[in-house]
């Protein structure tokens, strides 16, 4: 009987603990003290990031030259961008409502961001922007923001925050938009 009831006391201490650690948040350690994401793929030494807007969101690609680093970029991908937890706060898949796919490519991996409507589609796209543009002093990122910025856009803020196809003021910070070049 004794042991029936170590067992069964066993058994219920191992599962409140497993559902503990099943809800307890994956934030990156590295945001919570103020420094960069170590779960960011993107970010990390040696990988070369490129993006794109595509007709629903935006194409982010990540490569690198080291078998194992492919390797940890591809696991990385996975698992910062299916939750939003282990996101950084600007991230574009961070956008309600956004899509995302996650692909191993042979040199890392691609990742698919989409939205459903118009609204979201530019939401995702000036996310990434911002992104990409916040994160190319510190990494691999070959990206130009004009090219991710997107090509229907003939106004941009001098800021860089919003892009726009007429003249006005900026909807986040209120300057006046400059045509592009």
């Amino acid at each position: 009987m004794k042991k029936i009831l170590y067992a069964i006391l066993i058994s219920s201490i191992t599962c409140g603990l497993a559902m503990a650690a099943a809800t307890k948040k994956s934030e990156c350690p590295m945001m919570a003290k103020g420094k960069k994401c170590s779960l960011c793929p993107e970010k990390m030494k040696g990988v070369e990031t490129a993006g794109k807007n595509t007709a629903n969101g935006v194409e982010i690609t990540m490569t690198a030259k080291d078998k194992d680093l492919i390797a940890k970029v591809q696991e990385m991908a996975l698992v910062h961008y299916n939750s939003k937890d282990a996101m950084c706060p600007d991230c574009p898949a961070r956008v309600e409502g956004a899509r995302v796919r996650v692909t191993k490519t042979e040199t890392g991996a691609k990742t698919e961001i989409t939205g459903t409507t118009p609204e979201m589609i530019r939401k995702i796209q000036e996310a990434s922007v911002k992104e990409l543009k916040r994160s190319a002093s510190g990494g691999g990122m070959k990206e130009s923001r004009k090219k991710m910025s997107g090509a229907t856009a003939k106004y941009i803020c001098p800021m860089g925050c919003a892009t726009s196809d007429k003249p006005g003021k900026c909807p986040k910070c209120g300057m006046e938009m400059k045509e592009r070049k």
